[in-house]
């Protein structure tokens, strides 16, 4: 977390990415923001830039594309997971291999479930791997873990 310097759990239900700055935040952090904030009667605002928290999904989008304009990975892999979930594999790919191309581990990791499941992208065991592999040079957890399984 960049706020308390805490690992960030595992389990990312246990943590939020804010959209303003693509930080990924812990629920205590965030928490004790909002205690603060209900406190003082503030305005919401994001625990690490301070900007407020946009109030609708459309400004939100616009947010996220903003920081994807800004080149940052964390935003386009999140862009990206987000338009794998609504079944959009090309533009999650388009999305994911940008992250990637800029070091990003998650993107990395995604790319591999793409490559193994093969939405978007013909099924390729080697593109799987690689991705696998460059996943958990980043220090990916699950990626690791699947290299270990996979290893003969």
């Amino acid at each position: 977390c960049p706020i308390c310097c805490l690992p960030v759990p595992l389990d990312l239900n246990k943590a939020t990415m804010m959209v303003c700055c693509s930080k990924l935040v812990c629920d205590g952090c965030d928490h004790a923001n909002q205690k603060r904030e209900a406190v003082g009667k503030l305005e919401r605002k994001c625990p690490f830039c301070r900007k407020p928290i946009p109030s609708t999904k459309d400004r939100a989008d616009k947010m996220i594309m903003k920081r994807i304009e800004a080149n940052d990975p964390v935003a386009m892999r999140q862009w990206g997971r987000e338009q794998y979930d609504n079944g959009d594999y090309s533009s999650a790919f388009e999305y994911f291999s940008k992250a990637a191309k800029l070091g990003d581990a998650d993107a990395h990791s995604y790319l591999a479930l793409m490559y193994h499941d093969g939405h978007g992208v013909e099924k390729d065991r080697g593109k799987e791997r690689h991705h696998l592999e460059e996943a958990a040079i980043g220090g990916h957890p699950r990626a690791r873990n699947n290299l270990g399984c996979d290893e003969e």
